[in-house]
């Protein structure tokens, strides 16, 4: 009987180390660790600008001159980690990014694009601009608004997938650098055409 009871306790205690280590169980506090890291690297590369470490996220290649500007602006950003779970090669951040309001740049944007394009000025070289004149012209209007200090931020709770590909932490989906710049890039490329 003893060896019964003994053998069902060895039994019971294997059943449960697998199940923990089919879970993830045993390294989930460690995966999370590591996906916060990964993720507070992210998050820092777009801070710092580093147009190499943004563009694994967005392509940049498209308005170079409009892109750089962008990254630039992206030194406003800040993020409070909320927490990070973590399930084997995949997990789940929840964080607060505090970043400046689209919808403001976007708005000043267009007011300062709109008294351009009516000045006399800007009426007497048009029909002579070339598009990469026009450009510039209209990416100059862009950087003096992300440099005026005139746009406010706003703040929003986001949840971030990421996944673990090769040994590293990724963001799974490209919803977080799309709303820092990605939005930002296809409505002014709207606007310019």
């Amino acid at each position: 009987m003893r060896k019964t009871l003994k053998l069902l306790a060895a039994s019971a205690a294997a059943v449960s180390l697998l199940t923990l280590a089919s879970c993830g169980g045993g390294n989930s506090a460690e995966s999370a660790q590591e996906a916060q890291q990964a993720f507070g690297a992210v998050m820092d590369g777009f801070k710092s600008g580093d147009t190499a470490a943004i563009e694994e996220y967005v392509d940049l290649s498209a308005d170079p001159e409009l892109s750089a500007a962008l990254a630039a602006s992206l030194g406003n950003i800040s993020y409070d980690i909320k927490s990070v779970s973590a399930n084997g090669n995949t997990a789940t951040v929840d964080v607060s990014v505090t970043s400046l309001d689209t919808s403001q740049v976007m708005q000043k944007y267009i007011e300062s694009v709109a008294a351009l394009v009516s000045s006399p000025d800007y009426q007497s070289k048009v029909g002579t601009m070339t598009k990469e004149e026009y450009d510039a012209l209209m990416n100059e209007q862009l950087e003096n608004i992300l440099s005026s200090g005139e746009i406010g931020t706003v703040t929003t709770d986001e949840t971030i997938e990421m996944s673990k590909e090769d040994g590293e932490w990724k963001l799974s989906d490209s919803a977080l650098p799309d709303k820092l710049i990605g939005n930002t890039l296809s409505a002014i490329d709207q606007i310019k055409q």
